[in-house]
């Protein structure tokens, strides 16, 4: 039986987003002041605690947990932070092996823990945005993290953010964001990888399905 074939993005949208400049910019511009819940405050002393003053390697919507154990593994120098708010997902992440001691697993929002990091001045070495969701539906521009008014939040913790997805559109809209929000160098490639070597289990999906995988990388 062959491996099931993940089906490729459809959109309406074959470009970016006609609004997605002046968001931007009018984010840039604001503070995002959602309140912060306590159980996210209390998931962060944990870690900050965890952290302490090392540099960290910041692995944002880790899923399962696979691509953060291959972190710890790569750097095991740094503190390796997989952050997802999904409990189940963050269940499965047993099923990597035993947990390097340079790895701890959140289970918070994004928009929550970023903030709390910047307040707290982390050491940000890199910062890993593996396959966001990219919500293709023109109308949820803003659900998309470049759309969101976290952004400019995202963006201020600095290190080196290395984003992929494998639609063209939100490699486009990213790299977008970025030149607008900040003057450093921003790249986008098109990856060729084997999947012995895929960092997350979409990402071993997606080789095996040929798509074509973007890669947006910024030094903040």
């Amino acid at each position: 039986m062959g491996i099931a074939k993940s089906p490729l993005i459809v959109s309406s949208q074959t470009s970016p987003h006609k609004n997605l400049a002046k968001l931007v910019l009018k984010y840039q511009n604001s503070e995002f002041q959602d309140s912060i819940p306590m159980h996210a405050v209390n998931a962060f002393e944990i870690a900050n605690q965890f952290v302490s003053s090392d540099k960290v390697i910041l692995d944002s919507g880790c899923g399962t947990g696979e691509s953060s154990y291959r972190l710890a593994e790569k750097f095991p120098k740094n503190k390796v932070i997989g952050v997802d708010k999904s409990i189940e997902r963050l269940r499965r992440s047993h099923a990597n092996g035993d947990q390097p001691d340079n790895l701890l697993f959140m289970q918070t929002d994004c928009v929550h823990l970023w903030r709390l990091i910047k307040q707290a001045k982390w050491n940000i070495e890199r910062h890993y945005l593996f396959y966001p969701n990219p919500w293709p539906k023109p109308g949820h521009l803003q659900r998309r993290w470049h759309g969101h008014p976290i952004f400019p939040t995202m963006v201020s913790l600095g290190g080196l953010l290395i984003m992929r997805t494998n639609w063209k559109v939100y490699a486009q809209e990213f790299m977008q964001a970025l030149e607008l929000s900040c003057s450093k160098q921003v790249v986008a490639n098109e990856l060729e990888l084997d999947v012995d070597t895929a960092f997350t289990p979409f990402e071993r999906k997606y080789i095996q399905s040929e798509h074509q995988l973007y890669e947006v990388v910024s030094n903040l």
